[in-house]
């Protein structure tokens, strides 16, 4: 459901959660992407003309608002990335999205997780990025801090893989945790980890996402004309001053913006 904006659902900020998802009209230069977060190998060029064309001739209701999650303070892209890809393509600076709270890892889990729910079939490689995304974002651990066996974690990926791949898989991507299991389910009393623990929730930070972007902008800036450096340099100038004053992202703001 779409949502009207008003004076008492504004008052949002990063320390004041939503009232259950939002749907909205949002700026696509709003959207944070990290591309570690995207499991596929590569965008689809035949999926990203398809959406192209739907957009292109008003069938915007034909395709569902992309989902992003709202983690302090900041939006993060967890599914629709071949339709974002396709209005940044169209020129449009807008996109309807669905805004939900959540932590990083949430986020992150729920990014990976949206492949196998729609959209193209995953390939044994991107079925093993999901994997290792269920592990980064320790979805693998119980409340109790227990490690899952390697039948559910078979359930918790929908038995896209088999628990002897997985087992194959925790063996070679993180022995760890492989040896931690081995423990685990032969020593009842070794149950939970004793030393260096499951990995980091996340392997970047806002801070070094945003280097990066600015980075490549600096690589592709390599083969520009001075006419477009130019452009480029004076586009750098006002997100310069956006950097400045940046503050977290709230529907007041949103509000503002159309």
């Amino acid at each position: 459901m779409h949502m009207e904006i008003t004076e008492q659902n504004t008052q949002h900020d990063r320390t004041v959660p939503l009232n259950g998802p939002v749907t909205m009209t949002i700026k696509i230069a709003d959207v944070a992407i990290r591309d570690e977060w995207q499991v596929r190998n590569k965008l689809d060029d035949t999926t990203v003309n398809t959406y192209k064309n739907i957009y292109k001739n008003g069938g915007t209701l034909e395709l569902p608002p992309i989902q992003v999650a709202r983690v302090d303070g900041s939006l993060l892209l967890v599914d629709g990335w071949h339709r974002l890809r396709a209005l940044m393509l169209l020129g449009h600076h807008t996109v309807e999205a669905t805004i939900s709270d959540a932590t990083v890892s949430e986020a992150r889990w729920a990014a990976a997780k949206a492949n196998f729910s729609h959209g193209l079939p995953l390939k044994p490689k991107e079925v093993r990025n999901v994997f290792n995304a269920y592990i980064v974002t320790r979805q693998h651990l119980t409340r109790g801090g227990r490690i899952k066996s390697y039948r559910t974690m078979e359930e918790d990926l929908g038995h896209r893989v088999s628990y002897r791949t997985l087992n194959n898989w925790m063996q070679k991507d993180h022995p760890k945790i492989a040896a931690k299991m081995a423990e685990q389910y032969g020593v009842d009393d070794k149950a939970h980890y004793h030393d260096g623990g499951p990995p980091k929730p996340d392997r970047i930070t806002a801070l070094e996402a945003a280097m990066a972007s600015l980075d490549q902008a600096v690589a592709e800036a390599r083969s520009m004309s001075p006419e477009d450096r130019g452009r480029l340099l004076a586009y750098a100038k006002g997100t310069v001053e956006g950097i400045e004053g940046a503050g977290p992202w709230t529907l007041r703001e949103a509000n503002s913006d159309f």
